[in-house]
């Protein structure tokens, strides 16, 4: 029963912290390392996506269903510049917004004759 309460507890303040404003002034002060470079070690940082940048996806199929683990790697390249931070997001650095206002996330996909589809769909709002 302990359990549930920690879930729900969580999920609470999950919500409520998406509810508040973005701490602009904060963000602003912290590193931007772009995608591929090395983070720093002491400290918090802001992961920024180039717009027209090659960066990695990687895919990993793990489970009692595959007789082995498996991982395909490839790459991706995104039509907006993106900046992350925690669970804030901003397409110029400047203006940021909880990253589910600001970018829509669908994962799909299932068995079918051709083998195991996987969709991974990004929109920005």
């Amino acid at each position: 029963m302990k359990h549930v309460f920690a879930v729900f507890a969580i999920f609470a303040l999950t919500g409520c912290a998406s509810l508040q404003s973005a701490p602009t002034e904060a963000i602003t002060k912290l590193p931007v390392v772009r995608v591929g470079s090395q983070p720093p070690e002491t400290t918090e940082y802001v992961t920024f996506y180039p717009a027209g940048f090659a960066f990695p996806v990687k895919l990993n199929a793990t489970g009692s269903l595959f007789a082995s683990a498996n991982r395909v790697e490839s790459q991706a390249i995104l039509a907006k510049d993106l900046y992350l931070y925690k669970y804030w997001a901003s397409h110029d650095g400047k203006t940021w917004e909880n990253s589910h206002k600001l970018i829509g996330v669908e994962f799909g996909g299932g068995f079918d004759v051709n083998g195991l589809q996987a969709n991974i769909k990004l929109e920005a709002k």
